[in-house]
């Protein structure tokens, strides 16, 4: 007999929950809504990654310009494994030129992202298609 009480108990709150709740319709274009903006984040974190790694690639293979660049700010954007995806934004300096701003984003290791703070210098590779995007050489961090 107590089971039985138990689950007209459980239907008279599942009852009460349902009509404290927006209507089916609402909840749906609100879910709708964060999936778009979800969707959107991911797209502009793929964009920052893939430019990110061309300059990686042209560190690597030579075609990158070397520059000094300055971290004007940093943030946390994901994680790769343990290690941190921070995007860096970033004052980059050349040589007769004015200071032009510019964004790298790339995994740091957590033990090192205790030591990178903003208005540090550091050398960072420049992608000549996209120089704008820059690739930290991490380790030369001053």
């Amino acid at each position: 007999m107590g089971m039985f009480k138990n689950m007209r108990d459980l239907q008279k709150m599942g009852r009460d929950i349902e009509a404290s709740m927006p209507p089916v319709g609402q909840r749906m274009a609100d879910a709708q809504a964060r999936m778009a903006n979800a969707s959107a984040f991911l797209n502009a974190q793929s964009e920052a990654a893939s430019a990110s790694a061309a300059a990686a690639a042209a560190a690597a293979n030579g075609t990158g310009q070397r520059r000094s660049v300055t971290i004007t700010g940093m943030r946390q954007v994901g994680q790769v494994n343990f290690d941190l995806l921070v995007q860096f934004e970033l004052t980059i300096l050349a040589d007769g030129m004015p200071p032009i701003p510019g964004t790298a984003q790339q995994a740091v290791s957590q033990m090192q992202i205790g030591q990178i703070r903003p208005g540090m210098s550091a050398e960072g590779t420049v992608d000549p298609s996209n120089p704008t995007v820059v690739w930290l050489d991490l380790a030369s961090i001053k």
